[in-house]
């Protein structure tokens, strides 16, 4: 999938952060950007934790692939990891 430079920027400048909350303990800081959810935090014992969440129903059809895939590259310290789509 390749997104126009417009879509992506317009997509970048709608996304927000969701902070912990102190009143709801369950809940872990997150972004939230062209429908879906990135989650990242420290965990007791294991250290930084990222968690993506595409599933939130919200994703807008162009982003979904005709598979229904999303395309996703994931990236740590400038290193590719994990790309699919």
């Amino acid at each position: 999938m390749r997104l126009s430079k417009r879509r992506a920027t317009t997509l970048n400048r709608r996304a927000r952060f969701l902070h912990q909350h102190r009143k709801q303990r369950g809940t872990l800081p997150c972004l939230e950007t062209g429908g879906t959810q990135v989650y990242a935090y420290w965990s007791c014992g294991e250290g930084l934790v990222v968690s993506v969440h595409l599933d939130t129903g919200e994703v807008p059809g162009d982003l979904i692939s005709p598979d229904g895939t999303i395309a996703i590259r994931i990236t740590v310290n400038s290193e590719c990891v994990f790309s699919a789509g």
